[in-house]
């Protein structure tokens, strides 16, 4: 609640001063019971303090006076006084002052009630003299030496516990004043607790009349403010109800294109936004403070809205032309391609607007590209190894050469291009059938499997780089063993491709738990970053200077390998080393 909303004739207002100023009140007396009791405690010490000493002192000065030893008397005094701070007079019962510390000649004693201490009275009073330069405690008694009589009065100083007294003083008022704000607090949260219900309520009835049907709290500390606030819930539950019963039905149509992948924006034959989604406001909104719900017109705000010119000028036709518009967008430095499709709309035969909605068809502009790159690989791939045989054939049909050797040369040549399309066309027919994702696993000693293999494919392949093995003995897995064998001619293949002659190809094989991983280390140029997360793909081959020098494939080695190892559910991947790369699967034992 703030100060400038205050009112004096409001509750809260009333309470809150009525607390604060009672509490003064209490703070005020407390204050001043303190400092009265404790100024009376310190006197009475001081008291009982002087009398004790004044008793002793008495027993002490009974014999020096009998023998009339004036120095020893005066010792005694002397050394009393400095110990209490004060003042010691003894005197005869006519007041005349016979010793005392400090020393007084020719005095007689004057003060009120005096004479009462040789009725065998105590005196003790404050006294205030010009015979003192401070407020003194004087605590007065008779003593009996022998036949005569004497009176000794003791003075101490009491401006200490007056200093105390007027410190307490001030700490109190100090207390006082800092209390204020505890008192302050406590007055407003007591004021407060009273009040807020009343204006809890006020506020409720506030929020329903703005359509905000909100709850007050039923647990109130009077029945009528009960009463008063379960009338108020009672209306607020029955006005909420109508008013969703109202929105359920505008709502389905909202949940319904926000949780749409495709985006969705329809304008009035006014150009302004009618509706619009989330999917297409992340794509072709540019403002990044803009509201589903708010309206734009397009001749003048839709321009610097839409971060689309070819979207706004398919909006514009459909419009003007009332018909039915379709474009393919490609959107600015991403790899995403969209069909917009804007749709007129008609209502009694007479045009509403337009709903434009976009489709993302990258996935198909993608596998598009790839058809068609394998198919001009393909194409290029047959059309060499057919032409170099037809070539040959031709050379030898036609007698062209006689030497033996020479035919041969051309027969190699044959051979090895019919070699080549063969290989194309089982890798063709190995995508085909991974697809029904039928294998057939037996238990064999993979570790054995593996070094049989690795050594017929270089006697056959005549390899020309040297193979070092890191294998580990007795590794044994359920596979289908011609998929895997032809897994590993993949990944070797692949190794031989790129690395140079001589070089070195490193074959791993090792078992961590469960997991068996089989790698192909290379001394290829590697593969750039950009181009690592497509190399699986089917039909993809890296177009880079580095790769084209070496022997083409038709793209599909890798994406064999995948599937292959996926079919056995285990995993693939490649990294760059300091020189080449390694290219890798792992499968499970316990799978």
């Amino acid at each position: 609640m703030k100060l400038k909303n205050w009112k004096s004739d409001s509750l809260f207002s009333k309470l809150f001063f009525r607390f604060i100023i009672l509490s003064l009140i209490i703070i005020i007396i407390f204050g001043l019971t303190v400092i009265y009791y404790l100024e009376d405690f310190l006197y009475n010490r001081r008291k009982n303090e002087v009398l004790y000493n004044l008793n002793q002192l008495k027993s002490d000065l009974k014999q020096p006076l009998l023998a009339g030893d004036e120095k020893r008397i005066n010792e005694i005094l002397s050394l009393t006084a400095r110990q209490n701070r004060g003042q010691i007079w003894l005197t005869d019962q006519e007041g005349a002052i016979i010793y005392s510390f400090p020393g007084r000649s020719d005095e007689k004693v004057d003060f009120e009630g005096y004479t009462q201490i040789f009725d065998d009275k105590m005196l003790s009073s404050r006294v205030e003299s010009d015979q003192f330069d401070k407020p003194m405690l004087l605590n007065a008694a008779s003593m009996d030496v022998g036949t005569s009589k004497y009176g000794l009065l003791f003075f101490t100083s009491v401006q200490g516990i007056n200093s105390t007294v007027a410190q307490i003083q001030k700490i109190m008022f100090y207390l006082i004043l800092f209390s204020l704000f505890p008192a302050l607090v406590l007055a407003f949260l007591w004021a407060q607790n009273i009040a807020n219900p009343l204006n809890e309520i006020s506020k409720t009835a506030k929020e329903i009349s703005r359509g905000n049907f909100i709850e007050q709290n039923e647990d109130q500390k009077t029945r009528e403010l009960k009463n008063l606030a379960k009338s108020i819930n009672e209306m607020s539950k029955t006005l909420s109800k109508n008013m969703n019963n109202l929105k359920e039905e505008k709502n389905k149509l909202n949940y319904i294109l926000s949780g749409m992948e495709e985006g969705v924006l329809a304008l009035n034959s006014d150009k302004e936004i009618i509706l619009l989604n989330k999917s297409f406001s992340d794509i072709f909104i540019s403002q990044s403070d803009f509201k589903l719900d708010q309206e734009a017109k397009l001749d003048s705000e839709l321009p610097e809205l839409l971060n689309s010119q070819k979207l706004i000028s398919l909006i514009e036709k459909s419009i003007e032309e009332e018909k039915n518009k379709s474009l393919e967008i490609k959107i600015p430095d991403s790899d995403k391609y969209l069909l917009l499709h804007s749709t007129a709309i008609f209502k009694d035969e007479k045009f509403w607007g337009v709903v434009v909605i976009f489709q993302d068809i990258s996935e198909r502009w993608r596998f598009e590209k790839l058809q068609n790159d394998f198919v001009a690989n393909v194409s290029h791939e047959l059309k060499t190894p057919l032409s170099s045989i037809r070539g040959a054939a031709e050379i030898v049909y036609d007698g062209a050469v006689s030497r033996k050797k020479a035919k041969e040369k051309y027969l190699n040549m044959i051979i090895e291009e019919s070699n080549r399309l063969e290989t194309m066309v089982n890798n063709i027919l190995s995508i085909s059938e991974l697809k029904s994702d039928i294998i057939s696993k037996n238990r064999v000693n993979f570790s054995k499997f593996l070094y049989n293999m690795l050594e017929d494919y270089q006697i056959v392949n005549e390899v020309e780089q040297n193979f070092s093995y890191q294998i580990e003995e007795d590794i044994e897995l359920e596979i289908d063993a011609d998929k895997i064998k032809r897994v590993v001619i993949n990944l070797l293949d692949n190794a031989v491709k790129y690395s140079p002659a001589e070089g070195e190809i490193k074959i791993i094989l090792n078992k961590n738990n469960s997991a068996v991983k089989f790698a192909v280390q290379d001394q290829g140029p590697g593969v750039p970053e950009a181009e690592r997360k497509n190399i699986w793909e089917r039909f993809y081959k890296i177009n880079k200077k580095a790769f084209q020098s070496q022997k083409r494939g038709s793209g599909l080695g890798l994406a064999i390998v995948k599937d292959i190892i996926e079919l056995h559910g285990g995993s693939v991947y490649q990294k760059n080393l300091e020189k080449g790369s390694e290219f890798a699967f792992v499968l499970n034992t316990e799978i």
